[in-house]
């Protein structure tokens, strides 16, 4: 295929696994130093995305955006690679549990996060420079996960259930209000993470009824309104059977990404298992901030070979390390300019 596309018409053919020009690729570090002001950041992040000429953009908001509105004391450090991290407990008497209240996603720290999301969108018509840009969501337990530690979660799913489901009820209607303020600003799908679908932490028939029930109710709320809908596999470990892959793997979703060159299954493996436009092929956690950037060019070309020609892009598996050398995002760039034309 000789004529250039569009990027938007680029990751739409991956999606569809069409006949496309090039591969796309995008990497998405945080940006930790400006990510608690949504201007700043929302610039941060476009001019990455214009310097690298990426094919679409993952939007990164700090990872307790969504738990910040709830009251929850947060320390924040505006430093690279030092994320914020909750500094109080949040439940520590019985009725703490009714401070998880429903939330006006306009407003707040939510409210910020549209605000992001509407800049870039901005941004990219002034540059003439659109992209698919996709909203990173959490899913209801991951959330309160973040809002009262993995000991109180787990205590309380044992010994107080129905307080556990009165807040992910409470959770999975704020997310979904979130979805449908994003749609409205034009986004193009979402990045579902669910960090507790894995086998540390609970097993299936736990995860049926505190995860999976509350997961479908977010994911419907845009599975038919958005064509960019990426679910993520997020991993704690290399043991790769901790994570509940197959489980996320039949979610509604037109793609899929985890980390499949680090703890696998491979790419190979998972098409297997699914018609899902795959999204990896680096491991952020060995192959790119820590060697030189011709192992970077050498390991995203093999990505490139491992993921095949169709329903394919070039991404991390998480999120990329803020320390990574200017020179190995290059290189990653390059080797997908080189390699990936199909």
């Amino acid at each position: 295929m000789e004529k250039q596309m569009t990027k938007t018409e680029r990751v739409r053919g991956a999606v569809r696994f069409e006949d496309i020009d090039r591969i796309p690729i995008s990497l998405w570090p945080h940006f930790t130093d400006v990510d608690q002001d949504w201007e700043k950041l929302a610039d941060a992040q476009f001019r990455h995305y214009q310097i690298l000429d990426l094919d679409f953009v993952k939007l990164m908001p700090f990872g307790l955006y969504g738990v910040e509105d709830y009251g929850v004391k947060i320390e924040k450090f505006y430093l690279p690679d030092q994320w914020p991290r909750v500094a109080e407990e949040f439940i520590q008497k019985d009725e703490d549990w009714e401070k998880i209240v429903p939330l006006d996603v306009t407003k707040g720290t939510y409210g910020d996060q549209l605000r992001y999301a509407g800049r870039m969108l901005d941004l990219m018509k002034e540059a003439d420079d659109v992209a698919p840009v996709i909203h990173t969501i959490f899913s209801p337990l991951t959330t309160l996960y973040k809002l009262i530690g993995e000991k109180k979660l787990l205590s309380a799913i044992g010994e107080e259930p129905d307080k556990v489901h009165g807040a992910l009820e409470t959770i999975t209607a704020t997310t979904v209000e979130f979805v449908k303020e994003n749609i409205s600003l034009g986004i193009s799908g979402f990045f579902f993470a669910s960090q507790l679908a894995n086998y540390r932490f609970m097993d299936d028939p736990t995860y049926d009824e505190f995860g999976e029930a509350y997961d479908r109710r977010v994911i419907a709320a845009y599975q038919d309104e958005t064509w960019f809908n990426v679910v993520h596999i997020h991993s704690f470990t290399q043991q790769q059977e901790m994570a509940m892959f197959e489980r996320l793997m039949n979610y509604p979703a037109t793609c899929a990404n985890w980390h499949d060159r680090w703890t696998g299954p491979s790419l190979a493996e998972a098409r297997k298992v699914t018609d899902k436009c795959l999204i990896g092929g680096i491991n952020e956690e060995q192959y790119f901030n820590k060697v030189d950037y011709r192992e970077v060019y050498d390991h995203v070309r093999e990505g490139m070979e491992l993921g095949g020609r169709r329903g394919y892009m070039v991404g991390p598996g998480c999120t990329i390390y803020e320390d990574t050398p200017a020179a190995n995002y290059m290189a990653a760039r390059l080797a997908v300019e080189k390699y990936g034309k199909l």
